[in-house]
């Protein structure tokens, strides 16, 4: 049990397990808060982007362990390299709202607008993620059937700085978990803390402006967000063009879209630099290989046929 004094606000801890808040939010396990206030009746906790929770004082001594922290990082072996800046919670989320109420009238934009807002701070889906319904009826009559598959350790989309997990966590181990069958992380290649996904959001919003028959972005809420775009601009980095707005359609459930948030090295995810609006068909023509991959492979062909060699060779002379 963790003693903790009246006036202690300098206490760093996480949550032992992952547990359902309310129908729609987990609180999930090992996610690093700051003890914020503490009267010995309610703990009122805060972790990234300003989130907080209260909890009553004898859950927090039963259910949250103490992480250690200096002047500069607090510690946990759940993160990259096990330490996380202290800085990175005391950044906000960027507000576009300003951007979404002035092109609420233009869907389509809208649509691209929320896309990149969504990819630079929510994790991707996991179908195989369990339900807080289903959950909280597993908790009062466990499954046995050890053939059938209950839940998952990632997240249904989830915050991106929640922790990730590894490619080589196994189910298995996940079942033996003190969370099991709560989710306990995202993917690897979907983690960013709190300063990268603002990062994500600006070069994708700048990406969004620079294309072709861009709407005009306001200049007040170009200089408010920090935008960086010259129209006519952004190219798809698959086949060279310029990308073309002007017939734009980010329906993500048809079965066409238009633009597709692409990504350069599909397994590093979406981070800064590796991540551009490109054409949905490019996308596809590069599957899930890196461009590196694809050039190798180009290499590996050109050498075995001559006439693919002379064909390189001619057009990039």
């Amino acid at each position: 049990m963790m003693h903790i004094e009246p006036d202690n606000n300098s206490l760093w801890v996480a949550r032992k397990t992952t547990i359902p808040q309310g129908k729609n939010k987990w609180l999930c396990a090992n996610i690093i808060y700051k003890v914020i206030t503490n009267d010995n009746i309610t703990v009122k906790l805060q972790t990234f982007n300003f989130d907080s929770i209260t909890v009553s004082i004898s859950e927090f001594q039963e259910e949250f362990y103490q992480l250690d922290y200096d002047e500069e990082y607090v510690y946990s072996p759940y993160y990259p390299t096990c330490k996380v800046s202290l800085s990175e919670f005391d950044i906000k989320r960027i507000s576009i709202n300003k951007l979404e109420k002035h092109f609420e009238k233009n869907p389509s934009i809208l649509n691209a607008i929320k896309k990149a807002k969504q990819d630079a701070y929510n994790s991707k889906g996991n179908q195989f993620c369990i339900t807080i319904e289903k959950y909280n009826d597993y908790k009062i009559n466990p499954k046995s059937n050890k053939l059938e598959r209950i839940g998952d350790p990632i997240f249904n989309r989830s915050t991106r700085h929640s922790p990730p997990i590894s490619k080589s966590y196994t189910y298995d181990k996940f079942t033996k978990s003190a969370s099991f069958p709560a989710p306990i992380g995202i993917r690897e290649e979907d983690f960013a803390l709190p300063s990268e996904q603002n990062e994500i959001l600006i070069d994708l919003l700048s990406q969004i402006f620079s294309c072709k028959n861009a709407p005009v972005c306001p200049e007040e809420i170009k200089n408010e967000l920090g935008l960086h775009f010259q129209k006519d601009t952004h190219i798809c980095l698959w086949c060279g063009e310029i990308m073309d707005l002007s017939n734009i359609n980010q329906n993500y459930c048809a079965e066409e879209h238009s633009i597709n948030f692409c990504h350069r090295i599909p397994e590093l995810g979406t981070k800064k630099g590796n991540v551009y609006i490109g054409h949905c068909s490019c996308n596809r023509e590069q599957g899930g290989y890196s461009e590196e991959q694809r050039v190798e492979q180009i290499i590996r062909l050109a050498k075995t046929n001559p006439k693919y060699k002379q064909l390189i060779l001619d057009q990039l002379s």
